[in-house]
């Protein structure tokens, strides 16, 4: 009864209470696998990396052929920077699981994360001979993001296969975005659009608000963040690093950016990371009792200290003597004020790309998230529009470190962009950093693939091949 009501509370997100009803359980039976693994899924959603490893492990001693604590091991590994451990874990997974897709395809995905794309490859074959599975749908699709096939030899028979499967209005979605980028490798634009829109379609369904629905929170951004408010900051320099933030819209090259910095030897990266709008928010509504930006007019010295070590107990993780640590979650853009008042000499690079790029790589992306301006391009037009006005109204301030940087400037002339934006931030230009393609760590955005070659501008005017039939979307209402 106790296991039941603290599974439920973890399914319903109520951490601390599903925290509180496994320990009382553990107390009496310290050695229940189940009540271990829910509590070392807790530490892993609380972000208490070390103690999910120390009770996923435990899980596993006393649930020895389950998978679930074996995945979330994986994970928790990955978390404190032991991709080796978290790779045993899978090919044990793997071993003790051979005829099930599942582990194939959480040990091929790991491959591909950290730049095995041969591993990888051979890893999700080995999946999709073991028969149509759920998963299949993923492996199906990652497959095809690989892009190792031809007219002659590829899985657009069976990706139809799979469709006749399944009534999973998810798995359905992820085919028909295989099948279009399938026939866009193919070069049978007609096709490959016309997937594409069915994809989108799809996923819209699954969208639970309107883009429009976001207006007012952005009129409140740009009401709360004024002089006033931004004048709470303090440089109190207390902290080893500089924070610095990649923003601006998804598919922008953010992922590009990060990885080249990341190469420089004074620079470290954190990756899409929301603990400002994960944690720090939250922290701050519940101490002033005001929903965010609002709460920013209440904000007191003791607030913004124990806000910022909220920050730092995330950059904490870094060791070493990097000088500057990124945070690329591209979202970011929203929070330049409260992150300016923690954190006053944070930088900020601002990456834009041409709209239409932009907008036809987020409709011919598929996006785990179903916010409805990932799939529809009319909605991604407002979104965009928000965006613009949002980063205008920083632009005002001075006092905020922004380096606008473009996208095809980035590619078109790499050495150049890099030194000034380096520059920018008082450090020199390395050439490691044009070496990001050959470092292993782990990518795991949309651009994990393709950031495993030397800069390209294959992407640049991949859009203008679905000229016309984007822009007479773009000037369409969609439905669903």
């Amino acid at each position: 009864m106790l296991l039941k009501k603290a599974n439920e509370l973890l399914a319903q997100n109520k951490l601390r209470e599903a925290e509180f009803h496994y320990k009382t359980l553990l107390q009496a039976e310290p050695d229940n696998g189940e009540a271990l693994f829910g509590l070392g899924k807790v530490a892993l959603r609380l972000e208490q990396f070390d103690a999910a490893v120390y009770i996923l492990q435990r899980a596993c001693q006393h649930l020895p052929y389950v998978l679930e604590p074996l995945y979330a091991l994986s994970d928790a590994f990955n978390a404190v920077n032991s991709p080796e451990d978290a790779q045993k874990v899978l090919e044990y997974a793997t071993s003790i699981a051979a005829d099930n897709p599942d582990t194939h395809y959480y040990l091929a995905q790991h491959y591909l994360n950290f730049g095995e794309l041969d591993k990888a490859q051979a890893t999700f074959e080995e999946a999709l001979k073991l028969g149509i599975a759920p998963v299949t749908a993923y492996v199906l699709f990652e497959l095809v993001q690989l892009g190792r096939f031809n007219k002659g030899n590829n899985y657009i028979d069976q990706l139809h296969h799979f469709l006749t499967q399944t009534n999973n209005l998810r798995l359905k979605m992820v085919c028909y975005y295989a099948l279009a980028k399938s026939y866009d490798k193919l070069d049978d634009t007609d096709q490959a659009f016309n997937y594409f829109v069915i994809a989108n379609q799809q996923q819209h369904k699954l969208s639970e608000f309107n883009t429009e629905d976001l207006i007012g929170f952005y009129d409140q951004l740009i009401e709360y963040n004024n002089e006033s408010v931004l004048n709470l900051a303090k440089l109190n320099k207390q902290y080893p690093v500089t924070p610095v933030f990649i923003i601006g819209m998804p598919r922008s090259g953010s992922t590009l950016l990060e990885q080249m910095l990341a190469g420089h030897s004074q620079w470290a990266t954190l990756g899409e990371d929301s603990s400002i709008s994960n944690k720090v928010v939250a922290f701050l509504e519940h101490k002033t009792g005001l929903r965010y930006p609002q709460c920013l007019t209440k904000l007191t010295m003791p607030l913004i200290n124990q806000a910022r070590a909220i920050y730092l107990d995330t950059l904490s993780s870094f060791e070493g003597n990097c000088a500057f640590v990124i945070n690329k979650l591209p979202s970011n853009y929203q929070n330049l004020g409260l992150i300016y008042i923690l954190f006053p000499d944070a930088k900020f690079i601002n990456l834009t790309r041409n709209f239409h790029a932009t907008a036809f790589s987020v409709f011919t992306n598929y996006f785990a998230e179903n916010e409805p301006y990932f799939c529809d391009l009319n909605e991604f037009a407002l979104y965009h529009q928000l965006y613009e006005k949002l980063m205008s109204h920083w632009q005002q301030f001075n006092r905020l470190a922004i380096y606008n940087l473009s996208y095809e400037q980035l590619i078109e002339n790499p050495k150049d962009q890099l030194t000034a934006l380096l520059s920018f931030t008082g450090c020199e230009f390395e050439h490691t950093c044009l070496d990001f393609y050959k470092n292993k760590s782990a990518v795991t955005t949309l651009s994990k693939h393709a950031i495993r070659q030397p800069v390209n501008n294959k992407s640049l005017d991949k859009w203008q091949r679905y000229e016309a039939p984007l822009l007479s979307l773009l000037s369409l209402p969609q439905t669903n």
